[in-house]
C-alpha cells in the first residue's frame, strides 16, 4: 500500500511529463496505419486446385500478386537464413547485427550495409525505400517494433514476402514464382527458394537475365551456408547447386484470360478469383476450340466460344470466351460467352418442354408442316420443303421452323417470353410484341451463358426430382457458377421449382437424342456408341451465329461458332460449324449414364399410333403409352373421323344414295388437301379417302381443295432478272380426286385450268391480288396475296 501510495504520488508530481509520455504513446502505437501496403495489386484467377490460371497486371505495371495465406516452408528456411538469422527471436531489430553494420561503414567511410531485419526491410518498403541514413534507420527500427506488437512473425514473414522487390517488375514471392519459374511458390526446389531468396537484396542489379554468374555464386553460397547449419543435406546441396538458372521470365498463364476479365468487370480487381475451372479440362477445351475455328478459317469463320459444365450443380469447369489469334485481329479479346447474339432455333426445346409440361400436347402429337403465313409473318424451313404433318419430336429432332412457329401461336408468345425469363434468361427485355412469333426462330439475342445455364436446369432438375424423392428442388433453376464461393453461397438459385415437370424434361431430352450428328466430325458415330447426349443446334438468320448445346448426367457443353464482328458467311450452321466442335469436346469427357426415367410423374394414355394425339373412340390404331401426368388433359385426335363406304370399301357414300344397311363405317385418317399434298410423300401408312360413288354428292364438309402457293396474305416477290424482265410465279394447288379439273381466276380474270398437276405459271402485277379456284364439282376457294417487286 506504501508502494502505491509513493507511485501515485510521483505520477502527481510529474503528471505533465506522464501525459506527454501517455500522448506519445497513443502518437507510437496510431503511427502504424490500419493496411502496411495500399498499393494496387495483380488480379488473380485460380482453378478449383488453386493452379493460376490467369492474372492482370497492376494498375502500376508491376507485377504484384496478392497476399497470399502462407509461406513455402523451402522458402521460409532460406530468406530467414539469407536476411535475418534471427528473425525468429527479435522483437524487431537486432541490437548486434546493427552495431557490427555501424562499424563496418565508419571502416569503410560509407554505408556498406544496414543490419536490418525482414522486419525493418518492411518498415523500409512501406515508407517506399527513404534514403539510407542513420535517422531513416531509427525511423525503421521504431517503426519495426511498432509492427512486431501488431503481428504474429508468421504474418510478418507473410507481409514481406508478398512486397518485397524481385526485379525487374516483379514484386513478391508469387509473382517471382510464376515470372520466373512458371509455377507456384510451393513447388519451387531448394534451389529455386535460394535463388528467390537473394533477389531482394539487390533486385535492381542481380535478377533472372541480368548479372548471370554473379547470381549464381550468390545463389550457391546461401546454399553452402544452409547446408553447413544442417538445414538442408549434402546430396541436397550437391544437386542443388547444379540446377541452372532461369534465362529468362516466363509469360504469366493466361489460359482463361476472359473469365479474369469477367470476374474483374463483375466483383472488381487486386483480388485473388477461386473458380470452379479444372485447369486440364480448360487447355484441352481451349485447344479443341483453336483447332475447330482454324479448319473454319478458310471460309473467313474466325471466332468461336464454349462452356463445359457439371450439370447437377452448375458449376463451370472450362470456360473459353473465344478462340485466340496472334495478333488478336479477330476481336479475339472479345468474351463472347457473355455477349447477346441471334438464338435461331436454340429456344425450341424449352417451347416443346413447356407445352409438354402444361399438358397442351403429348410427345409425338402431329403438327401442322405447311407453307404458313401469319399476318405479315411467314416463316419458312430451313431446307425450304415441307411434310405437311409432322410428329412434335421429330419437329424438335429435324428443327423445322414452320411447327415451332406454330406451337408458339397455339402455347402464347407472351407466356413463353414470361416463362424464358423464370429459366434465367436476361437479355429478353423488350415487350412481347417487339419479338411476336419470331422469337422462336431467333427473333431476339442471348447470352451462352444463358442458354446453357436454362439448359443445365433442366437437367438439374430431373437430377435433383429424382434424388429428392420424386420432388421438386427449389434450386434446380440457377445460373451456372464459375467461383467456389457462389457454389457454396448458391446466390442464384430461383424458386420456380416447379417450372417444368420432370417427365416433360425427359421426354424433351429423349426428342433431342433423335438429331441427325453432323456429316462432316467422322469421330461422331464412335461418340454415340459411347455416351448418349441430347443435343440441339441453332443457327440465326444470314448465317451469323452457329450454336449448339448438349447434356447428359454429368456434363452441360455448350458452343458458339461465327465472327464477333456479327459477319454472315456461307455453311456457318449449327450442324455443320458447331456441332463438330461440341461432340469433339464430349469426346474428351469421361463417359457417364443417361438421366433416369421420372417413372412416378407419368401416367397410363390410349394415344392414336398414327396421330400421336389422345385416342379417340374412333381411332382404330391404339397403343397404350406412359406419358406425362396430366396428359390425359390433351386434345383427343382430330384427324380419324367416321366415313360410309359402300360394300366394296372402295367408294364413299350417302345415305343419299345408298341404302344405310349395306353401309361401312370406317374411321379413316382424314386432312386437309393442303397438308395431304406433302404429307402423302412422306407417310407410309397415309391413303387418300376414296371418291365418291357415281351418282353420290360429295360432302361439303370435308374441303377437297386448297391453295398451297400463295397462302392467305403471303407477300411475293417477284425478281427482276439480268434482262430486266419481271420472272414469273408458279402456283400450285391441291386437290383430293386424281382426275379432278381446277380452274383458275385471278383479280376475276379466268388465267387457265390444270388437271392431275396443279401448278400454272403466273405473272402478277405489283399491287394486291385476289386468286380464286374452282373445281368441276363447284367447290370453291379463295386467298389473298401482295406482290412486291425486288430488284
Amino acid at each position: 500500500m506504501v508502494i502505491i501510495n509513493k507511485i501515485t504520488t510521483y505520477i502527481k508530481k510529474h503528471k505533465i511529463k506522464f501525459a506527454l509520455l501517455f500522448i506519445l504513446s497513443l502518437v507510437y502505437w496510431w503511427w502504424l496505419p490500419p493496411q502496411l501496403f495500399t498499393n494496387s495489386c495483380s488480379t488473380i484467377l485460380l482453378d478449383e486446385n488453386n493452379e493460376l490460371l490467369a492474372a492482370q497486371i497492376a494498375d502500376d505495371e508491376q507485377w504484384r500478386f496478392p497476399q497470399s495465406d502462407s509461406v513455402p516452408e523451402k522458402f521460409k528456411k532460406c530468406i530467414i537464413a539469407f536476411e535475418d538469422e534471427y528473425f525468429e527471436y527479435h522483437p524487431g531489430f537486432n541490437p548486434v547485427s546493427i552495431a557490427k553494420s555501424i562499424k563496418r561503414n565508419f571502416s569503410a567511410g560509407k554505408v556498406k550495409s544496414g543490419g536490418s531485419t525482414i522486419t525493418m526491410q518492411i518498415a523500409r518498403m512501406m515508407r517506399h525505400n527513404q534514403s539510407r541514413n542513420y535517422y531513416q534507420k531509427l525511423v525503421e527500427i521504431l517503426l519495426a517494433v511498432r509492427i512486431e506488437l501488431s503481428y504474429k512473425k508468421s504474418s510478418i514473414l507473410n507481409i514481406y514476402c508478398s512486397n518485397a522487390p524481385f526485379g525487374s517488375n516483379v514484386v513478391g514471392l508469387s509473382a517471382a514464382a510464376w515470372r520466373y519459374y512458371g509455377r507456384g511458390p510451393e513447388k519451387l526446389s531448394w534451389a529455386e527458394s535460394a535463388l528467390l531468396a537473394v533477389l531482394p537484396n539487390s533486385p535492381s542489379l542481380i535478377y533472372p537475365g541480368k548479372n548471370h554468374d554473379a547470381l549464381i555464386k550468390k545463389r550457391n553460397r546461401l546454399l553452402k551456408k544452409m547446408a553447413d547449419k544442417n538445414i538442408i543435406d549434402q546430396s541436397t546441396y550437391k544437386l542443388s547447386i547444379e540446377e541452372p538458372l532461369p534465362l529468362k521470365p516466363f509469360p504469366i498463364p493466361q489460359l482463361a484470360s476472359h473469365l479474369l476479365g469477367r470476374c474483374i468487370a463483375e466483383q472488381g480487381s487486386s483480388k485473388i478469383f477461386y473458380s470452379t475451372i479444372n485447369k486440364s479440362l480448360q487447355l484441352q477445351v481451349n485447344e479443341l476450340v483453336n483447332k475447330r475455328v482454324q479448319n473454319l478459317s478458310a471460309n473467313q469463320i474466325n471466332n468461336a466460344c464454349a462452356i463445359v459444365s457439371e450439370t447437377e450443380t452448375g458449376k463451370v469447369l472450362a470456360y473459353i470466351g473465344n478462340s485466340s489469334s496472334l495478333k488478336n485481329e479477330h476481336q479475339n479479346y472479345v468474351d463472347i460467352i457473355n455477349s447477346p447474339r441471334s438464338t435461331g432455333s436454340i429456344l425450341k426445346p424449352f417451347l416443346y418442354a413447356f407445352m409438354l409440361s402444361e399438358n397442351k400436347l403429348l410427345p409425338a402429337t402431329l403438327l401442322e408442316d405447311v407453307p404458313t403465313q401469319i399476318g405479315s409473318y411467314g416463316p419458312k424451313n430451313f431446307n425450304l420443303t415441307y411434310d405437311g404433318l409432322v410428329p412434335a419430336n421429330k419437329a424438335i429432332a429435324r428443327s423445322l421452323n414452320v411447327p415451332a412457329v406454330k406451337m408458339l401461336q397455339e402455347y402464347s408468345t407472351a407466356k413463353f417470353h414470361t416463362r424464358l425469363k423464370q429459366l434465367g434468361f436476361k437479355t429478353f427485355t423488350k415487350p412481347t410484341t417487339h419479338y411476336g412469333l419470331s422469337l422462336i426462330l431467333g427473333g431476339g439475342e442471348a447470352t451462352l451463358w444463358d442458354v446453357a445455364a436454362a439448359y443445365s436446369s433442366m437437367g438439374r432438375a430431373l437430377i435433383n426430382y429424382s434424388n429428392t424423392r420424386n420432388k421438386y428442388a427449389a434450386d434446380s433453376y440457377r445460373s451456372l457458377v464459375y467461383l467456389r464461393s457462389e457454389l457454396i453461397n448458391n446466390r442464384n438459385a430461383t424458386q420456380n421449382s416447379d417450372l417444368l415437370s420432370a417427365s416433360s424434361i425427359w421426354y424433351t431430352f429423349n426428342a433431342m437424342t433423335e438429331l441427325l450428328r453432323p456429316q462432316d466430325y467422322v469421330g461422331w458415330m464412335q461418340f454415340l456408341s459411347k455416351n448418349r447426349i441430347a443435343w440441339k443446334t441453332g443457327t440465326s438468320f444470314g448465317f451469323r451465329d452457329a450454336w449448339a448445346v448438349g447434356l447428359n448426367s454429368k456434363y452441360t457443353v455448350s458452343v458458339w461458332v461465327g465472327n464477333a464482328d456479327g459477319e454472315g458467311r456461307p455453311e456457318l450452321t449449327g450442324t455443320a460449324a458447331a456441332a463438330p466442335l461440341l461432340f469433339s469436346i464430349f469426346n474428351v469427357l469421361p463417359n457417364k449414364t443417361w438421366f433416369n426415367k421420372p417413372t412416378s410423374d407419368v401416367e397410363k394414355i390410349n394415344v392414336c399410333k398414327q396421330s400421336g394425339y389422345k385416342a379417340s373412340d374412333v381411332c382404330k390404331d391404339v397403343e397404350v403409352k406412359y406419358f406425362q401426368k396430366g396428359c390425359n388433359k390433351t386434345k383427343q385426335c382430330p384427324y380419324h373421323k367416321l366415313i360410309h363406304l359402300d360394300e366394296t370399301e372402295q367408294y364413299r357414300v350417302t345415305s343419299n344414295c345408298y341404302s344405310v344397311d349395306k353401309m361401312k363405317h370406317v374411321a379413316w385418317f382424314v386432312v386437309s388437301p393442303t397438308q395431304e399434298y406433302f404429307f402423302k410423300q412422306h407417310s407410309l401408312f397415309y391413303k387418300p379417302l376414296p371418291e365418291y360413288l357415281p351418282g353420290c354428292a360429295s360432302d361439303m364438309s370435308l374441303h377437297q381443295m386448297d391453295i398451297i402457293y400463295p397462302r392467305e396474305n403471303f407477300k411475293i416477290y417477284v425478281p427482276i432478272d439480268q434482262s430486266g424482265q419481271r420472272s414469273n410465279c408458279i402456283f400450285k394447288a391441291a386437290h383430293k380426286k386424281n382426275n379432278a379439273t381446277i380452274y383458275w381466276h385471278l383479280d376475276g380474270k379466268y388465267i387457265g385450268s390444270t388437271q392431275k398437276f396443279h401448278q400454272l405459271s403466273v405473272l402478277p402485277d405489283k399491287g394486291l391480288h385476289a386468286l380464286e379456284l374452282t373445281d368441276d364439282a363447284g367447290e370453291s376457294v379463295k386467298c389473298n396475296f401482295e406482290v412486291i417487286d425486288k430488284n
